[in-house]
């Protein structure tokens, strides 16, 4: 009877599938939404086509994973950069270098790859608007601290302003991505005039400085 030789360690699966998820961002935020094929993203995992069709089912499966993880990180890294738990009173100080880092960042970049992509892609649909709906209730508790019992409570609707807001960000995001000079330190500055003039978060929100 032939003696069997030493047993291969399986390879581990969670690490597999975060390694394409990882390589999919590395793709997305080089070659864009385009062309971040199968084959580009196996490639650059070091693994082949098969490996993503065997732990995702398909590439959308993989890109809805990848939205998935990225919406998770960058909430989790917005909220710091906005002041973690004192961002409602400090993000008018730190919106515009929030922005800036975030379209340097290569999974800044892959962010808004996806949300290009999900126009065409019905699988990235889903994924996507979660992650917009995550922007829009972190939005819709700050305004809820930065309105407070204030009179802009009572007649400014706080769901419609976060809306605006998140889409807001997404946009000058967007637009400091494609080079386009946008003056973001003026847009904070204004913001935080207004919202100084609220009594309960004057004394902690001071204007940004020209």
């Amino acid at each position: 009877m032939a003696k069997s030789g030493p047993r291969r360690p399986r390879s581990n699966p969670d690490a597999a599938r975060e390694s394409l998820v990882e390589a999919a961002i590395v793709v997305l935020a080089r070659d864009g939404f385009a062309r971040t094929s199968a084959r580009a993203v196996a490639a650059e995992a070091g693994g082949t086509n098969g490996l993503i069709f065997y732990h995702f089912g398909s590439m959308d499966g993989l890109l809805a994973a990848t939205a998935d993880e990225l919406s998770k990180r960058r909430m989790a890294r917005v909220r710091e950069a906005l002041g973690g738990d004192d961002a409602a009173t400090q993000w008018p100080q730190r919106l515009a270098s929030t922005i800036r880092a975030e379209a340097a960042d290569p999974e800044g970049v892959a962010v808004i790859e996806l949300l290009v992509g999900a126009r065409t892609s019905p699988a990235l649909a889903e994924p996507v608007t979660a992650a917009i709906d995550q922007s829009i209730r972190f939005a819709t508790r700050e305004l809820q601290t930065v309105f407070g019992e204030s009179p802009w409570a009572t007649f400014l609707p706080v769901d419609l302003v976060a809306e605006l807001a998140a889409a807001s960000f997404f946009g000058l995001e967007l637009f400091t991505q494609a080079g386009r000079d946008i003056d973001i330190d003026r847009i904070a500055r204004y913001a935080a005039l207004g919202i100084a003039q609220l009594p309960h978060l004057a004394p902690a929100v001071m204007p940004v400085a020209d």
